[in-house]
């Protein structure tokens, strides 16, 4: 039997993308949710553990995880420990750029071969709606609905979307025809598709939703390639016992699947509603536990 622990605490308060009172000391609620991934790993005790998060979270924080961790990235602490830290950008294995950092005990696992995937290959032109530009369009990000904020947006022919994110009327998510006078969003099953999930995994719940579940989610090719780094030699009927933190929409599961594992025990803390029917709509064998914060409970076990 092997144990694996997986997740990636919520980076509300670490990305740069939150513009008031953004965490950049390794204190706060950020801090707080991390160390229920820490608490649940000095309990579990697992074989093998799997951390993600946002790159942008500060540089302190980076660094108190990687000594909370006891890694070694080729200059930092000692190998002994058997951890790494990695930074992956998803368009090696995905149509969109999407920068995480990762924590691992699963071998010397080295950058993903580039497998050329383009935007081009997952969005087609004709099965959308296209709409005139107006100003109306920049009025909720852009200040003074500048037009010539339309630079920032990506065309069609573009070789990579942005990172995808919880909402659909994100100006990361609309999408420039050839000569920028007409526009359109990403469809979730785009979004699904940057994410190298399968079409429709996140169906059955509302739209908005969707897109939510999508943009908190992982990039699934990513955690295979990491996990191969341990899992790759080991038999399929293998049984593996799975403690996923913040599990959002199950991927992990999915990816252990795809893996071609036959016999895995997956335990999910999640709290959000949406996240969980979706998770337990693809793998009704999933346990959900409910809040990740019951791990610091004495009594707690799996």
């Amino acid at each position: 039997m092997i144990k694996l622990l997986i997740g990636g605490s919520p980076c509300t308060y670490w990305s740069i993308a939150q513009k008031n009172n953004r965490e950049t000391e390794p204190s706060g609620m950020g801090w707080e949710l991390f160390k229920n991934y820490l608490i649940a790993k000095e309990k579990f005790n697992p074989d093998y553990f799997l951390y993600e998060n946002n790159k942008s979270a500060a540089q302190a924080i980076k660094d108190e995880i990687k000594k909370q961790f006891g890694v070694w990235d080729g200059t930092f602490l000692t190998k002994d420990t058997g951890a790494r830290y990695i930074e992956i950008n998803s368009a090696l294995v995905s149509a969109q750029n999407r920068y995480r950092i990762y924590c691992h005990n699963c071998g010397d696992v080295k950058q993903p071969e580039d497998r050329h995937i383009y935007f081009r290959d997952i969005f087609n032109p004709n099965n959308h709606k296209w709409r005139a530009i107006g100003k109306w369009v920049y009025a909720p990000f852009f200040k003074n609905s500048d037009k010539r904020k339309i630079d920032v947006l990506r065309t069609f022919n573009a070789e990579k979307s942005y990172t995808v994110t919880t909402k659909k009327g994100h100006p990361q998510h609309y999408i420039l025809n050839e000569d920028k006078s007409m526009y359109t969003n990403l469809t979730i099953n785009e979004c699904e598709a940057l994410q190298t999930l399968p079409i429709n995994y996140t169906q059955g719940v509302p739209e908005s939703e969707r897109y939510k579940a999508v943009g908190n989610g992982w990039t699934a090719e990513v955690i295979i390639h990491i996990l191969n780094g341990a899992l790759k030699d080991m038999p399929k009927d293998e049984k593996i016992v799975v403690l996923s933190m913040y599990d959002g929409i199950g991927t992990g599961r999915y990816c252990l699947d795809k893996m071609g594992f036959t016999n895995v025990e997956y335990h999910a803390y999640e709290i959000d509603k949406y996240a969980m029917k979706i998770a337990k709509s693809n793998y009704p064998d999933i346990i959900q536990h409910g809040d990740a914060f019951q791990v610091r409970d004495n009594k707690w076990t799996i």
